[in-house]
C-alpha cells in the first residue's frame, strides 16, 4: 500500500479558518446534544428521579457492558423541526453481553402529546437498521404520566418487528400509551417491572428497574446464538493526528474537501491501496482498513462524476461485494453524476453494504443511495434528515469502527456482499 501524505499547512489563513468555522458548529452541535441529555427539562428529571425511575441514558449505560464503545442515533433529531431534541427518544448502538445491539429507549419525561414525526422516524430508521445488519433490537420503555392511558394507533413501522430475523427483547417500566402499548406483544421476550405494568403479559417479572436489565443482559445471552466475527488484534493508528480534521472541511460547505487528507487520518496506517489510480480521476477509490476491519473506500474528488469515473466506482463495489467488504463513501458536495452514467453507479451503491460520511453540504444523489449507516460533520444546519447522525470531525474513526464492527460478523452478512433478507416468524 502507498502512504498518503498530507499538504496542509497549519500556519495557512485557510487551516485556522475553517478550524474556527469547525469549532464554531461544534458548539452548537455540543449545545443541541445537551437540550437532548436534558430530556424534559430539570422539574420531570427531578420528578422522575422521587420515584426511584432511571432515565432513559441511565438504563442504557447500566445495560451494556462497561469499558465498550456506545454510539448514540439522530440526537438532535426533532431540533429543526421545532420538536424536543431527540425527539423523545435514544436509539443507539452497544455491546451486551459481548452482543452487538441496537438500543431504543423512549423518554418518560419528555411529553411530546404524542410520538412526533421525527421520533416516528427515528424508531423506524433504528429498526430498519437492526432489521439490516441483524442486529438484536433491545426495547426499554416507558410514557411519559401525561402520555399514559391516551388512546391512538400504533405504528406502521411496527409490523416489521415480526419479522426481526434476529430477536426482539422488550424491557417495560411503567405504563405504556396507545403508541407504544402493541410493542411488548410484538417482541420475542418481554420483562417487566414488578407492579409497573401488565405482569400477566410480560415473559419475566423483575423486582426492580436494575432487575430488569440484568434481565435483559441474561436473555440476551440465551437467546442470540450467533459468533462475533475475527477482528484484529494488531491495529496501527493512523499517522496524522484526528485533532487536525477540523481544519480539512472547508468553512465553505459548497467547497470539496480532499478526501485523502480524511482517510490519512481514519484509516489504520494511513495506508489506502488505492484501485486503478490512473483513470476515473472524479473519483478516489481503494481498500484499506478501520480498526482493523476491511473496507473498501470511494470519494467524489470533483464536481461531476464522468462515466469513466462512474465505472471505476461500479467495479470497486462489485468487487467489495465478491469479498464481502462494507463500502466506505466520502460524500463531497456537488458530487453529481452526468445523467448517462448515474444510473449503473446508483444501482450497484443501493445493493451494497455501505457506510456514508457526508463531508459538505448538498452532496450528490449518488452518495446517499441505498439504506446503509449515514452520518455527517456539522455542516449546514444540524437536522439528521437524512442522516443518523452529526459527529466531530474526530470522532470518524471511532463511528466508522463501530458502524464496521456491527457488519463484521460473517453471521450478519450472506454471500455476495448483501444482508440477509429478513425472515418471516
Amino acid at each position: 500500500m502507498a502512504t498518503l501524505d498530507t499538504a496542509l499547512d497549519p500556519r495557512a489563513p485557510s487551516f485556522l479558518d475553517n478550524r474556527s468555522t469547525a469549532q464554531a458548529g461544534l458548539r452548537a452541535l455540543d449545545h443541541a446534544h445537551a437540550q437532548a441529555r436534558d430530556g424534559g427539562g430539570e422539574k420531570e428529571v427531578t420528578r422522575h428521579h422521587a420515584r426511584g425511575k432511571l432515565l432513559p441514558r441511565e438504563r442504557i449505560e447500566l445495560l451494556v457492558d462497561s469499558d465498550t464503545a456506545l454510539l448514540e442515533l439522530a440526537a438532535t433529531a426533532g431540533r429543526e423541526a421545532g420538536e424536543p431534541v431527540g425527539a423523545g427518544l435514544v436509539t443507539a448502538l452497544g455491546v451486551v453481553d459481548g452482543i452487538e445491539c441496537m438500543l431504543i429507549a423512549n423518554d418518560p419525561t419528555v411529553y411530546v402529546g404524542g410520538p412526533a414525526q421525527a421520533g416516528r422516524a427515528k424508531f423506524a430508521r433504528a429498526v430498519e437498521l437492526a432489521g439490516r445488519h441483524l442486529l438484536p433490537l433491545v426495547l426499554l420503555l416507558e410514557s411519559t404520566p401525561e402520555e399514559q392511558g391516551r388512546h391512538g394507533l400504533p405504528d406502521p413501522c411496527f409490523a416489521r418487528l415480526g419479522r426481526m430475523a434476529a430477536p426482539v427483547l422488550c424491557a417495560v417500566f411503567g405504563p405504556l400509551d396507545a403508541w407504544l402499548a402493541p410493542l411488548p406483544d410484538l417482541a420475542d421476550h418481554t420483562i417487566t417491572v414488578r407492579g409497573r405494568a401488565d405482569a400477566g403479559r410480560m415473559d419475566m417479572v423483575a423486582e426492580d428497574e436494575r432487575d430488569a436489565l440484568r434481565m435483559v443482559r441474561q436473555t440476551v445471552r440465551r437467546l442470540v446464538t450467533y459468533q462475533r466475527g475475527p477482528q484484529s488484534d494488531t491495529v496501527e493508528p493512523p499517522r496524522y493526528d484526528a485533532e487536525e480534521l477540523l481544519a480539512v472541511a472547508s468553512a465553505n460547505p459548497a467547497a470539496v474537501t480532499e478526501p485523502r487528507e480524511v482517510l490519512a487520518r481514519v484509516l489504520d496506517g494511513s495506508d489506502l491501496d488505492e484501485f486503478r489510480p490512473q483513470r476515473g480521476a472524479a473519483l478516489l477509490a481503494g481498500f484499506g482498513a478501520v480498526h482493523g476491519h476491511p473496507v473498501a473506500v470511494l470519494a467524489a474528488t470533483g464536481p461531476v462524476i464522468d462515466p469513466d469515473s462512474a465505472d471505476k466506482g461500479v467495479e470497486l463495489v462489485r468487487l467489495a461485494g465478491k469479498a464481502n467488504v462494507p463500502v466506505l463513501v466520502l460524500a463531497n458536495p456537488a458530487g453529481h453524476t452526468q445523467a448517462d452514467s448515474s444510473a449503473l453507479l446508483l444501482r450497484a451503491l443501493a445493493q451494497a453494504d455501505r457506510i456514508t460520511l457526508v463531508l459538505g453540504g448538498s452532496p450528490g444523489s449518488w452518495a446517499l443511495a441505498g439504506p446503509g449507516f449515514r452520518f455527517s460533520w456539522p455542516v449546514g444546519d444540524l437536522s439528521t434528515e437524512p442522516y443518523d447522525g452529526v459527529i466531530d470531525p474526530r470522532d470518524s474513526r471511532t463511528v466508522l469502527g463501530i458502524c464496521l464492527s456491527v457488519s463484521a460478523s460473517p453471521a450478519r452478512r450472506a454471500p455476495g456482499g448483501a444482508p440477509e433478507r429478513e425472515v418471516a416468524s
